[in-house]
């Protein structure tokens, strides 16, 4: 989907109405580029920065009703609201200290015909100079001494482990109050029907779903599945610009996804906990600050790098398992990353066992369908992503056969 276009007459009225002052001018406007992870189609993100307050925003625009003219272009599942988004990120910001931008304002009803967006308008933390564009650790690390990378590592080793540190009561993903409702918490005898037979509590009209991380990730994980590869005979009709060519046996895959289920592979993870699950270094934006010497030169030593904030990239958050992040994928965190996670803990790891190793490759299959399910035409037309050609598409069509080919064989003990 390209670019949700956004007007600067839009952003005035939107910022003038919600910053306490009417007459704030916007400086600049610009879109934020990602091309990671992260990414998320049918959502569009612009920093403002305004000439009059000092102040820095973000907004995030996503359609009011995507629009599906043919089967397949669809919203992949599993995104989350904007509403959603900003109940999570002030969340966040009551329980951590993890620098997200704070939620200002938010409207999805498109103002009785004013937009044709839902919004989300968050303030920026810190004090970067607003009018220049943030920029992310990714496009900074080349330039950072190793003194300099190992702190803004060893911080987002720490805010990592804070947010991990955010429980919920059932897994899945978050949602915005009041509608819809929270699961309703189980009554003891449908805890107790289920443990003595093995049912669901589905007779008592009670789901148990969000109440085990193995039943959340493996319908969450289908869904996915089923809306990249569908089933082969959608497979093979659907119009080209509707497929996404990926070269594994969905069958295999399906196999092995029942072993792992028979083995209980993924109800070791007994707490929900807040993950991320697509952070990755574009997210980071970093602030490298210079202070001059007496002969008014800035020297390394003088130079101090950190972490300025968070862009609020948690469309794909989920409540579950924390070996789930991005920043676990194999090779797994930096020394710097691990030291701030795992602190004073020696040779800290979440893989204890080789079911854990087998898990975290499932993980990366979920992560995989998730990229390429952003590459699906989601607009009129069947457009394509303005992130077509990305290095993570050309990542998950590689690394899925691989995964699909190693869980045949592996172990879930």
């Amino acid at each position: 989907m390209p670019v949700m276009p956004v007007t600067p007459e839009q952003v005035q009225d939107i910022v003038g109405s919600n910053d306490g002052n009417q007459n704030a001018h916007i400086a600049s406007l610009s879109v934020i580029k990602s091309t990671s992870y992260s990414y998320t189609a049918s959502w569009t993100s612009y920093h403002i920065a305004l000439s009059d307050s000092g102040r820095s925003y973000l907004l995030l625009v996503s359609p009011l009703t995507p629009s599906c003219p043919q089967p397949g272009a669809a919203t992949p599942p599993g995104l989350i609201t904007l509403p959603a988004l900003s109940d999570l990120l002030s969340k966040i910001l009551d329980n951590t200290v993890v620098p997200v931008p704070r939620p200002v304002a938010h409207d999805v009803s498109g103002g009785e015909g004013k937009w044709q967006f839902g919004w989300l308008l968050l303030r920026v933390p810190g004090s970067l100079p607003h009018t220049h564009p943030p920029v992310s650790l990714a496009s900074v690390r080349h330039q950072l001494s190793p003194g300099q990378l190992a702190r803004v590592e060893l911080r987002l080793g720490t805010y990592l482990c804070a947010l991990h540190g955010i429980t919920n009561d059932w897994f899945g993903i978050p949602m915005d109050r009041p509608t819809p409702e929270p699961p309703s918490i189980p009554s003891f005898a449908t805890l107790l029907a289920a443990s003595q037979t093995g049912e669901d509590g589905e007779g008592d009209g009670e789901d148990m779903t969000p109440y085990s991380w193995q039943d959340t990730f493996v319908l969450q994980l289908e869904e996915l599945l089923e809306h990249v590869c569908g089933d082969a005979e959608a497979r093979r009709t659907a119009p080209s610009g509707y497929r996404v060519d990926v070269d594994i046996d969905v069958d295999d895959l399906r196999r092995s996804l029942t072993r792992a289920i028979g083995s209980f592979l993924f109800d070791d993870v007994e707490m929900p906990r807040l993950i991320w699950v697509t952070g990755n270094e574009e997210d980071v934006i970093v602030s490298v600050t210079r202070e001059k010497g007496s002969d008014g030169a800035a020297s390394e030593e003088d130079t101090e790098a950190d972490i300025a904030y968070i862009l609020p990239t948690f469309g794909r958050a989920l409540w579950g398992d924390p070996l789930m992040e991005t920043w676990f994928l194999p090779p797994g965190p930096t020394t710097a990353i691990k030291e701030g996670y795992f602190g004073s803990e020696e040779d800290g790891t979440l893989i204890v066992f080789p079911r854990h190793q087998t898990k975290r490759m499932w993980y990366t299959v979920y992560l995989a369908l998730m990229v390429l399910a952003e590459e699906m035409p989601q607009g009129e037309g069947g457009e394509t992503t303005q992130a077509s050609g990305r290095e993570t598409i050309r990542w998950a069509r590689s690394i899925l056969p691989k995964c699909v080919e190693i869980l045949k064989n592996a172990p879930c003990y």
